[in-house]
């Protein structure tokens, strides 16, 4: 009997000994945990809470009503703030954090986080700053992270003004690592990484803004619902707040699609990839208030853009799918603007890359001009090529003359008659300038030239202008007119007046050339 008391006695012993080191353990974890916080994280960072729980035994660690912020290395002011329901970390490795300043987690959640970002207080260092006696954490990897029901916002300067929104979001990413002490732009390595979000908003600048109504993404695929450029300001409001001239841009997209979309942090410099992407039924309204000054600063091609990002860009293929683009000028003061449109638009981007071993991009582009003449356009050019050279072909079919009325009477003060049965244009060219050739078969074709501020036909200078053109092509071998296509770039306006011009070179020189190939 007294040998079983003893055992029990020892064993009881060796429970409370247990307890009492757990709950010391326990204890001195808390104090070191608040300690850690206060002296080893970087000293640019920052962090309160209203409590935090601790669970020795399984490396968790709770902080309840949580703020972090962030600022620049030797800043005053904070630049990134983040208030939090909760953070929970799971699975901490104590012996890591001890022993090599490496902090390894099996999971970290956020709860509700609502980020705030103030760029304006960001401050860029000019060189690497690099101190090696400076205490914490060298590196953070967490297996998991979950962000529940987040949202985000980027301010502006101007007292509560947001550039950015992201009204709600959940993220979860997997394998992560990010180097606390690096200079690089981008520390942080993962391996993949789930998104929704829902109703995003980007301030782009004082006349438009960009609005998402949600967005699902992973390291695979990238889809959008209703990405849209809204305005701020109806048209005749915007030309009221204009000084230079500025087109009035109206976007909306129900869906775009990117696939095997993969964001590569581990170069110096950003990489964003994706193998395919489609673009669905796209909706573009554009206008110009002619009545403007102009805007005489230079405006590159697109090949200049492209080759000119700040990170690299490579996507295979885009589809464009039952897309819709008018385009309106306004040329006379209380007038109707004219308009052109493109119904069915359907097109083929492939290559649409800055590498520097980059395929040839090329575009081809199917439409129904004014909705009823059948449209094609094919374009390419290198990106690589600084000289910006490029190539145009396509062609316009059974279009009636009168269909364009409704742009050429406001804008040129002319009515046009006679049906354009054929049109092919094929040239190319650089940044400066552009040649090619065009051949046209058509019927019936003239001119009515309008009188000032009337609808009623000026016969004079209408009998002078069709002098000069050839009524219909019938008289030449296989019914085709010929001409030449010769154009400079006003390299303050852009790409697509560059090609209008090229057309018009074509038209104008066919109609009252001799015709001849």
């Amino acid at each position: 009997m007294k040998i079983r008391n003893k055992k029990f006695i020892a064993i009881l012993s060796i429970l409370v000994l247990i307890v009492l080191t757990v709950f010391v353990l326990q204890w001195y974890a808390k104090k070191y945990m608040e300690e850690f916080i206060i002296e080893k994280i970087p000293s640019n960072y920052s962090m309160k809470y209203a409590d935090i729980d601790i669970n020795i035994l399984l490396g968790n660690i709770a902080l309840n009503n949580a703020t972090v912020k962030i600022k620049s290395k030797d800043a005053q002011q904070y630049h990134t703030a983040i208030k939090t329901e909760s953070i929970e970390l799971n699975g901490i490795g104590y012996r890591d954090l001890l022993c090599n300043e490496i902090l390894t987690i099996k999971s970290l959640q956020l709860k509700n986080p609502k980020l705030h970002y103030y760029p304006y207080q960001q401050i860029v260092s000019k060189k690497a700053n690099i101190n090696t006696r400076d205490k914490g954490i060298k590196t953070l990897t967490i297996k998991k992270i979950a962000v529940t029901n987040g949202s985000v916002a980027i301010m502006k300067k101007s007292a509560d003004s947001i550039k950015v929104a992201l009204s709600s979001y959940n993220l979860t990413i997997l394998g992560s690592s990010i180097n606390l002490k690096s200079t690089e732009e981008m520390p942080v390595i993962f391996d993949s990484f789930q998104l929704e979000a829902q109703e995003i908003m980007v301030d782009n600048n004082d006349y438009d803004k960009l609005k998402i109504d949600s967005i699902s993404a992973n390291k695979e695929d990238l889809k959008i619902t209703n990405f849209q450029i809204v305005p701020k300001y109806n048209k005749k409001e915007l030309s009221a707040h204009l000084k230079k001239e500025r087109d009035y841009i109206k976007l909306k997209i129900p869906h775009i699609i990117l696939k095997e979309l993969d964001f590569n942090f581990k170069q110096t410099r950003l990489a964003i990839t994706a193998t395919s992407g489609e673009i669905v039924k796209p909706n573009l309204e554009v206008y110009r208030d002619k009545l403007i000054a102009d805007n005489l600063t230079a405006k590159p091609l697109y090949s200049t853009s492209l080759r000119n990002l700040s990170f690299d860009f490579n996507i295979d293929q885009i589809k464009i799918k039952k897309g819709y683009i008018s385009y309106a000028e306004l040329v006379v003061p209380d007038k109707k603007a004219g308009k052109l449109f493109f119904d069915e638009v359907d097109a083929t981007v492939y290559h649409i890359s800055n590498l520097k071993k980059a395929k040839k991009t090329e575009i081809k582009i199917k439409s129904k001009l004014m909705g009823v003449a059948p449209l094609t356009l094919n374009w390419s050019f290198d990106v690589n090529n600084s000289a910006d050279a490029f190539m145009v072909n396509g062609s316009v079919s059974n279009l009636d003359a009168q269909v364009l009325n409704p742009f050429f009477k406001p804008n040129l003060n002319a009515l046009a008659e006679g049906t354009l049965q054929q049109m092919y244009f094929n040239f190319n060219g650089n940044s400066t300038a552009s040649k090619g050739e065009m051949k046209m078969k058509y019927v019936d074709f003239n001119f009515k030239i309008l009188q000032k501020n009337s609808n009623k036909i000026n016969k004079f200078l209408t009998a002078v202008g069709n002098i000069f053109i050839r009524k219909d092509s019938k008289a030449d071998p296989k019914d085709f007119r010929y001409g030449e296509i010769d154009a400079e770039r006003d390299s303050t306006k852009s790409f697509f007046n560059y090609l209008w011009i090229n057309v018009k070179s074509g038209i104008v020189n066919t109609l009252t050339g001799n015709g001849k190939k």
